[in-house]
């Protein structure tokens, strides 16, 4: 179903790898639109997400995630629909199957690098113009097939109050083209079958018995805000994805979160024996 989205100012910075300024409102109203009414703990922008996971930008990062406050995760990929005036209704409903296909796959190919479990992946759909209700349908039916493989996953279209503010005047002009270059279209086969079980199977080799909690600040260890030693700057390119960075690797952000990673802690023990009694 498409609604309308009134356009208002979004007081939160945005850091997303693609600076036009098309794009950053284009994010910046999308992630407006998906925590409305949710009581927000704390957010990511794409760039601390990249950041967050090594330094590396696998295909599918989100556009932006946060948590509430009763601990749902839920990431964004916000994507503006290539769709031309001339386009009738069966190749919006191809080219909309295309790009929720592709947002899809590599979402999931993220998911698995950075081993996060959201409630929700939202695919925002930003549209151009009004679609006929046969599109609306056609992708409401395709959402459905897509959550019987994975149902972490929703699709949003949303039609903007001010179109002119996120999509250019040339947009998706050589859109078609592309496709013609595109080796083969996607299908939803393409989609891997997730069940809720499949991260703990995962980790079961990795599944610690002890747990040791440990206070640094008692023990000389990082304050909150702290960086530790050896930080490395990150500088992504204008490339959105399938680009490597370095990155700085932060030590306070993700702290209490559910996307804080578990580190080996080994330890040394030395046993004094007395044999004088």
């Amino acid at each position: 179903m498409t609604e309308l989205c009134q356009s208002v100012s979004y007081q939160a910075p945005t850091q997303s790898l693609n600076s036009d300024p098309f794009n950053v409102r284009a994010e910046e109203l999308a992630m407006q639109d998906c925590s409305l009414g949710a009581e927000v703990r704390r957010t990511w922008t794409e760039q601390e997400l990249v950041r967050s996971f090594g330094g590396r930008m696998s295909p599918g990062t989100p556009d932006g995630m946060f948590e509430t406050w009763d601990g749902r995760l839920t990431c964004v990929q916000v994507v503006r629909v290539p769709l031309v005036r001339e386009a009738d209704t069966p190749a919006m409903q191809h080219t909309l199957t295309q790009t929720i296909l592709s947002k899809v796959v590599k979402s999931q190919t993220w998911l698995r690098f950075a081993h996060v479990m959201p409630h929700d992946f939202i695919i925002f759909c930003w549209l151009p113009y009004r679609i006929p209700d046969e599109v609306s349908q056609h992708v409401d039916v395709l959402t459905s097939r897509l959550r019987d493989l994975d149902a972490r996953f929703s699709v949003r279209l949303r039609l903007p109050a001010e179109p002119d503010a996120i999509f250019p005047a040339l947009f998706a002009s050589n859109y078609e083209e592309r496709m013609r270059l595109r080796s083969r279209s996607l299908s939803e086969t393409d989609v891997s079958t997730f069940m809720e079980g499949d991260y703990q199977n995962e980790d079961e080799d990795e599944v610690c018995e002890w747990d040791i909690t440990w206070d640094w600040s008692e023990d000389g260890g990082l304050e909150p805000g702290e960086e530790p030693a050896g930080s490395r700057d990150s500088s992504p390119g204008e490339d959105d994805e399938g680009q490597v960075y370095d990155a700085e690797l932060s030590g306070s952000f993700l702290q209490d979160s559910p996307l804080a990673e578990s580190e080996e802690i080994v330890l040394e023990w030395t046993l004094a024996w007395d044999d004088n009694g």
